[in-house]
């Protein structure tokens, strides 16, 4: 009979996901060539260079390394026992179900537990869902001032042409730190519907367990 529900430990999880996501980020940075001096930078470039989209991108690849180990884990039978288990946080001193002579109080309990922790492992999900459009949105603010500074060089008696790349670059970063919080955090929403599937699907196995599943039904 299972008795036992995963845990909900998130330093392990994180810590991989963080050190994952950096290695894809510096790789990026090394990867993508950057353009020469007086040269317009391409897309790719152009969001390398842009810090807030560095951060945006660094959260948002984060949060998918972590939605992808906990769904792993979820659909592991043997999660909890197994490096996996480690690697997703669900493992180690996995907590048993309290018991109570009243099954339905037992089962009620169960549910009640096993939907803490999982609230607690989409934790770091939920908040990269918020965080990355707000991401996008500073930057923007921030994009979007500059430009509104540099607005009032391009009708003064100085260079207009230098003035008027100034505030359109300033615009340029505006948009695609925006752009970069919104495509991001697409798949992150998709990995916490998905996580949050499996965990219904793990509770409702686990419950068939503890109780016996279901007489079928006869013709």
């Amino acid at each position: 009979m299972t008795d036992r529900f995963p845990d909900a430990r998130l330093l392990s999880p994180l810590v991989i996901s963080a050190l994952m996501a950096a290695v894809i980020v510096a790789a990026a940075g090394i990867l993508v060539p950057f353009p020469e001096e007086g040269e317009t930078a391409g897309f790719l470039p152009r969001l390398i260079l842009n810090p807030f989209v560095l951060a945006i991108g660094y959260v948002g690849i984060t949060a998918i390394f972590y939605g992808v180990i906990q769904i792993w884990a979820s659909a592991s039978d043997g999660a909890q026992s197994t490096v996996l288990g480690w690697l997703s946080g669900q493992g180690g001193g996995r907590q048993k179900a309290p018991f109570a002579a009243d099954a339905s109080l037992q089962t009620g309990l169960f549910i009640e537990r096993w939907q803490v922790l999982s609230d607690r492992r989409s934790a770091p999900l939920s908040y990269a869902i918020w965080v990355l459009p707000l991401l996008g949105f500073i930057g923007t603010v921030i994009g979007i001032s500059e430009a509104i500074g540099d607005l009032g060089t391009v009708f003064s008696d100085g260079d207009r042409q230098e003035a008027l790349e100034s505030v359109l670059g300033a615009l340029r970063y505006a948009f695609d730190t925006t752009f970069a919080g919104l495509v991001l955090v697409i798949p992150v929403m998709a990995l916490a519907t998905w996580l949050s599937l499996s965990e219904d699907r793990a509770r409702d196995a686990a419950l068939a367990s503890m109780h016996g599943a279901p007489p079928a039904a006869e013709d």
